[in-house]
């Protein structure tokens, strides 16, 4: 079986929940077929990542850094581009028996254009696949507010109709393809993918990241923190403002619960705007603190798999990153969730995990600081509550690839 795999804007960029997404679909893959062929279009072409995968990657169509795209259609597409990377997709493409294209393809945080952005990524590779006579599937897809530009509604028409099937997260995200005219037989609502990532336990290997990151935790509980700014619609001024209240709220914190706070990176990705990575919103945050001496940072690159294995060591997690949260879910620890702006991005994980009240705005820091101490007090309750409806979710979430590979004609 000869398969090529890409993602809309997604996977290879140190982005820990893409690449639990990825995981599973790897994961998957080799369960189902014996040495699988895998050539992973890759924005970043990493051996190490590819050891990770146990793929090979080659070029994909994205520049190396958001800097170097800027003005320019994909690589390899404006004039005076080598064309070596489009040859070589088209050759892999040509030769597969299937490609799939993971990620939020119809994403519009950023203008979606002709030969520019996550839709006309998709959409190009999708028309490619055509030419070349060989099916593609979506997978893992999901629509986290309405989609508004009729370009993009166009895309998703395309490349929903003639996919040989549609794997999705979550209800809302086919009900906004719904609502501008998606219907198609071929969409199944499996869960999320990162609940299907299976990771072996590796107690050393934990001590070892410990040791590398300088962390000696104190004997007291251990409060997961995980936060990234909406760096699209933000500016400096809002983000100093955030780092400063959430600094403030955990003192507080620290001082009621006697306890100690561990910060983990949910992305590191450093070739785009500089918030993306959460390394940098972190140590502002730790910077502002007064009892410094309570927080704890990850500060290296770690691996998905090692980054997942972090969470066994937390009490309770605070986060405003969907799976940041969902790790926490999965390692049996309760969590708060912070709120953002893209409505179908955490209310339907939160109803799903049957907690939809763990949800919570920075815009009132008082009742922010009222649930955390309430979710706190009833940490339990709240993991035992869970444990059921994350057990059918990650049960679920591994039928992605089974159901994509059934429509696929031998």
């Amino acid at each position: 079986m000869r398969l090529v795999i890409t993602g809309a804007s997604t996977y290879g960029v140190d982005n820990m929940g893409d690449d639990a997404m990825l995981s599973t679909l790897i994961q998957g893959l080799k369960e189902n077929y014996d040495e699988p062929e895998i050539t992973f279009l890759a924005r970043h072409v990493d051996e190490k990542y590819d050891e990770v995968f146990g793929f090979h990657s080659i070029k994909n169509l994205d520049h190396e850094s958001k800097r170097e795209s800027e003005g320019r259609f994909f690589l390899g597409m404006n004039a005076g581009d080598s064309s070596e990377n489009l040859c070589l997709i088209k050759e892999k493409i040509d030769e597969a028996d299937l490609l799939i294209i993971g990620g939020n393809s119809f994403m519009e945080i950023s203008q979606n254009q002709f030969l520019r952005g996550v839709s006309s990524y998709s959409a190009t590779l999708a028309t490619l696949s055509k030419f070349c006579n060989t099916p593609y599937a979506l997978y893992g897809v999901n629509v986290v507010e309405k989609i508004k530009s009729e370009f993009t509604k166009q895309q998703a028409h395309f490349l929903c109709q003639n996919a040989i099937a549609v794997t999705m997260r979550e209800q809302k995200g086919k009900d906004y393809l719904y609502d501008i005219g998606v219907d198609n037989k071929n969409i199944h609502v499996l869960g999320d993918p990162v609940f299907g990532m299976k990771v072996p336990k590796d107690h050393n290997r934990i001590e070892n990241i410990l040791n590398n990151n300088k962390i000696k935790f104190l004997k007291k509980p251990i409060i997961g923190i995980g936060f990234r700014h909406e760096y699209w619609k933000g500016d400096e001024s809002s983000y100093y403002d955030t780092n400063l209240r959430l600094a403030k709220l955990l003192d507080e914190i620290s001082d009621v619960l006697d306890c100690q706070f561990f910060f983990i990176p949910n992305c590191t990705y450093e070739h785009g705007h500089k918030w993306q990575d959460d390394r940098l919103t972190h140590r502002e945050i730790v910077n502002l603190m007064k009892n410094k001496k309570r927080a704890f940072k990850i500060e290296e690159k770690l691996s998905v798999y090692d980054t997942f294995r972090m969470f066994s060591l937390l009490d309770m997690h605070v986060s405003n990153r969907r799976h940041s949260c969902i790790f926490a879910a999965m390692n049996d620890v309760p969590f708060l969730t912070i709120n953002v702006s893209l409505e179908g991005h955490l209310h339907p994980l939160l109803k799903e995990l049957n907690i939809p009240n763990q949800l919570v705005s920075l815009d009132d820091m008082k009742q922010f600081k009222s649930l955390l101490l309430q979710t706190w007090e009833n940490k339990i309750p709240l993991a035992n509550n869970m444990k059921p409806y994350t057990s059918k979710l990650i049960k679920k979430s591994q039928k992605h690839v089974s159901v994509i590979m059934s429509n696929l004609v031998p």
